[in-house]
């Protein structure tokens, strides 16, 4: 399932509207966007997402699951 979401500049009423197909979607975005409607985006809810998004936390270099996580970031 995809949403589509926009708002109308004249009003500033937001709206909404649901696709089954992803090209369908995209569509829709290109008819509202040249149509001047503004704030256009699409989302697709992941239907295997079961827990929270990323990590939360690294205690003693692990990630909650017990993976090692080394990674640091470098200045240039």
């Amino acid at each position: 399932m995809f949403k589509v979401y926009w708002t109308n500049p004249y009003t500033d009423e937001s709206f909404g509207e649901s696709f089954d197909v992803m090209i369908d979607a995209i569509k829709a975005c290109e008819t509202y966007r040249q149509s001047g409607k503004t704030f256009v985006t699409m989302v697709q809810e992941n239907p295997n997402q079961v827990g929270k998004m990323g990590v939360d936390s690294i205690i003693n270099g692990k990630t909650p699951d017990g993976e090692n996580y080394d990674w640091k970031k470098r200045r240039l």
